[in-house]
């Protein structure tokens, strides 16, 4: 992931009054898997993280 090019709105401000838009990861299950293996979310590899896409 570290490779992976992120668009500019990745980086702006997140405004509270706008819906986010969906990231397409099961967050609650990829994080359950992070901390089954002991690593942080940020050093998982892409094929881990493609386990969870919805």
């Amino acid at each position: 992931m570290k490779k992976a090019v992120l668009s500019k709105s990745y980086y702006e401000t997140p405004n509270p009054y706008v819906n986010a838009p969906s990231c397409h990861v099961n967050l609650l299950e990829l994080s359950k898997y992070a901390r089954e293996k002991g690593k942080k979310l940020a050093d998982l590899s892409k094929e881990e993280v493609n386990q969870f896409l919805i």
